[in-house]
């Protein structure tokens, strides 16, 4: 694999990071919210970025079903369940009462955080399925695909919320409600993302136009939320995987890094950070709270430099204890 998807994956993993820091700001509408609002949608594509790339890598790889699965299974399951046991230990630590952790992990994340991580069950469960749709179909069978996609997780809901908004007509809305009376839910769930990863990587474009098409998501981001904030409304579903303006924000970013000359393969840097991707994913959240538990605040300098250096400080933390931790050969299997 070229060095550019081991740039978006990079990107994607400190975007993670900045964004659960940013997060924390949101909570009170005052005079430090914006800069949350601003830093939170600037990062919020990294999980789509994440998942658009499992799907440039893995719908068009030719491989036995059985070979697919225990590569799958490795990937995923082990990280699961050690990242599972690990927050629950530390909730147990901070005084939490868990009861049954076997029934609290089978009834989902421990953490918010680890919510990608039972995602990822069901896409990998899919690709197979989807996997024959890309490699069958033609590329105007695809995008048929893609905007059907964005139709029913997006535009129709993203039309609905702001008529609402508007009129206080939600009522009227929901019996009328297209995706529910055409049963157009076939096209839903973030199965789209990896559809549309395949199909951006195998699609001419330019790094310019994905950057403007980043840009001009994340700014629509920005001011859908600024706009929820002032009139008191919820932004809840502007803030989704599945809001217009950040499908837009997040294809945008990954087309200005595919549309990038492959180049030489990866550095040592950028295949280390790869192969710790997941661990970073994994342990950053623990990070944050350990910080933020013991005295650090967003607020204790200007919000719009803390963030970053925040950031920067948790970035380059976790990925030194995974980097560590993984020169431990059997700890590579869960970290």
């Amino acid at each position: 694999m070229d060095n550019r998807i081991s740039i978006l994956r990079a990107i994607a993993c400190l975007m993670v990071v900045v964004l659960h820091i940013a997060t924390n700001l949101l909570g009170t509408y005052d005079q430090n919210w914006m800069a949350g609002n601003v830093y939170d949608s600037f990062t919020r594509a990294c999980v789509p970025i994440f998942i658009m790339i499992s799907g440039a890598t893995l719908l068009s790889r030719h491989e036995p079903l059985s070979v697919y699965f225990r590569k799958r299974a490795l990937r995923i399951i082990p990280p699961l369940l050690f990242w599972s046991l690990f927050y629950l230990a530390w909730r147990s630590y901070c005084g939490e009462h868990i009861g049954n952790w076997l029934l609290a992990i089978l009834k989902g994340p421990t953490m918010y955080h680890l919510w990608y991580f039972y995602a990822l069950i069901g896409m990998y469960l899919f690709i197979p399925v989807l996997r024959i749709f890309f490699m069958g179909s033609s590329k105007q069978e695809q995008l048929w695909f893609i905007w059907m996609w964005l139709a029913v997780c997006s535009i129709i809901p993203s039309v609905q919320i702001l008529l609402d908004y508007r009129y206080s007509i939600g009522h009227f809305l929901d019996e009328i409600d297209p995706v529910r009376i055409y049963d157009l839910s076939y096209y839903s769930g973030l199965a789209g993302y990896l559809v549309l990863g395949a199909y951006a990587i195998r699609t001419p474009s330019t790094t310019k136009n994905g950057l403007l098409l980043f840009i001009a998501g994340t700014a629509a981001t920005i001011a859908l939320r600024m706009g929820c904030a002032y009139y008191g409304k919820s932004s809840d579903f502007f803030s989704d995987n599945y809001s217009l303006s950040l499908i837009a924000a997040g294809y945008g970013l990954f087309i200005a890094i595919t549309s990038m000359q492959p180049g030489k393969p990866p550095s040592k840097l950028l295949i280390a950070l790869g192969e710790c991707s997941l661990g970073i994913y994994g342990l950053h959240v623990f990070i944050i709270q350990f910080i933020l538990k013991h005295g650090i605040t967003l607020t204790m300098i200007n919000p719009w430099i803390m963030i970053p250096l925040l950031s920067s400080v948790v970035f380059l933390l976790t990925f030194g204890i995974v980097y560590l931790l993984r020169l431990v050969k059997p700890l590579r299997q869960v970290i």
